[in-house]
């Protein structure tokens, strides 16, 4: 019997002389993975931009907070309810938790969403962290209409639970269900 040969490994087609244009198919690949590098430099970039852009505001509204407790005579638990360094620090603390949860999205988000997402824009960043804080100064309204019964309504709490709204506006909204519900309801 004869013996059989192992299979052979398929033959390599001809090295290309130098100088040559490379096939279609390998083109086709350099400019596939030309383009995914970019893809993944430019999600960097932007992830970079949008965390300067969160730490900027996030700087701007802690010197605001210095600002006022600094320039203050009375101490912050003897700032009238409605009075305007009550209303920014409350303000101030909503916009901090927005920032905070904008900051901790981004690093959640996987870079090839990222890089696509309209989210990328600065300006879009910066208007949710912006926007976020409108929660904060729903849930002080909550807190001193009693909507919303935490025991005394002093500033302390109040700051806390703007940072809390910020950070988590559905926190908000459940409550403004909750309490309209209860409205239907009588």
């Amino acid at each position: 019997m004869p013996e059989e040969e192992p299979d052979a490994p398929p033959a390599r087609p001809p090295a290309e002389p130098v100088g040559e244009a490379p096939p279609r198919r390998a083109r086709r690949r350099l400019v596939l993975r030309s383009r995914r590098h970019d893809r993944v430099d430019t999600g960097s970039r932007l992830l970079g931009e949008q965390l300067w852009t969160l730490a900027l505001l996030a700087l701007l509204v802690l010197l605001l907070l210095v600002a006022l407790t600094a320039t203050a005579r009375a101490p912050v638990q003897q700032w009238p309810a409605w009075g305007y360094r009550t209303l920014l620090g409350v303000f101030s603390f909503g916009a901090l938790g927005a920032t905070f949860s904008a900051a901790r999205s981004l690093k959640g988000s996987s870079l090839r969403a990222r890089a696509h997402a309209p989210v990328s824009d600065a300006r879009v960043t910066l208007s949710r962290a912006v926007l976020g804080a409108l929660p904060g100064l729903a849930a002080y309204a909550f807190l001193q209409s009693r909507v919303l019964n935490l025991g005394d309504a002093d500033n302390s709490k109040a700051f806390a639970i703007a940072f809390i709204a910020g950070f988590s506006e559905r926190l908000v909204l459940k409550v403004a269900e909750t309490f309209a519900g209860e409205q239907k309801a009588r």
